[in-house]
């Protein structure tokens, strides 16, 4: 069975060390976060060997404006085996719609936004005429959901907030991260079950319990659901074998392992 990771980073390998320190060391008192890679591309191809992974999605956040036209111009030049490379776009960036156009241009596929990284109400109109833009664009967009195990708020990306923005763009690609929203899945399930976007099952497997999470598939709908470990904070090998384990029938887990992003990304 083929298996897409939709939701994984990577940091250049001179970054890699610092990147994967600081964020261990700026997580909240009541979390122990763990790399199980060194947080670099090769570190992810070896990960994806052993868990049996034949594709991965790399998503990477702006944390400046600034930063946006270095991550999208990496992408576009830079490419590893077996690897799909999203850009990414800052709430605050003034001509987003040059760098939404960049990135079509330049053959890649979608970007990640980070809410609380970010510190942007997802839900604020002002924010809208960038959703208009993407969502005409086709990008798929992967959105950081629910709370955050940072020291962060954690109230940018709650669930009644996703589904103002997908009431409001229904054409935009959405992939709300996390099965909809980190740690309130009872929201979840009450809010945006059902409706026409995308889930993935990244940063879930010791957390929410397997027969809630099959309850979620089955009431979102499985052929919206996307496979996600957010390898290096979780492993790839143990969320394949924690999907498998969980009570979804060999034909839902097909899909949500790999038809699902098939058919999102145009494969």
């Amino acid at each position: 069975m083929k298996i897409i990771d939709f939701h994984t980073h990577f940091f250049p390998p001179d970054l890699a060390p610092r990147a994967i320190l600081r964020l261990i060391e700026n997580a909240a008192p009541t979390v122990t976060m763990k790399n199980y890679t060194d947080g670099t591309a090769n570190g992810l191809t070896e990960s994806m060997r052993t868990a049996g992974i034949d594709m991965s999605v790399t998503l990477a956040v702006a944390t400046k404006p600034t930063q946006v036209r270095t991550i999208s111009k990496g992408c576009a030049d830079s490419k590893f085996p077996g690897m799909i490379q999203f850009g990414s776009l800052h709430p605050e960036l003034d001509d987003f719609e040059a760098e939404i156009n960049f990135m079509v241009d330049n053959g890649i596929r979608g970007i990640k936004m980070h809410p609380e990284y970010q510190y942007f109400y997802i839900d604020d109109p002002k924010y809208f005429p960038m959703y208009e833009k993407l969502a005409s664009s086709g990008l798929i967009v992967v959105l950081h959901s629910g709370k955050d195990p940072g020291p962060f708020t954690n109230d940018h990306a709650l669930p009644p907030a996703i589904r103002k923005v997908h009431e409001n763009f229904p054409r935009l690609k959405m992939v709300a991260a996390h099965m909809g929203g980190w740690m309130v899945w009872d929201d979840v399930m009450d809010v945006l079950a059902g409706i026409n976007i995308f889930l993935d099952t990244s940063a879930i497997y010791r957390l929410l319990p397997p027969e809630k999470f099959v309850k979620l598939c089955r009431k979102h709908g499985c052929d919206k659901i996307l496979f996600g470990s957010d390898s290096p904070w979780y492993d790839q090998k143990e969320s394949v074998e924690w999907i498998r384990r969980s009570g979804l029938t060999d034909k839902e887990i097909e899909v949500i392992f790999y038809k699902n992003a098939c058919g999102l990304l145009g494969l």
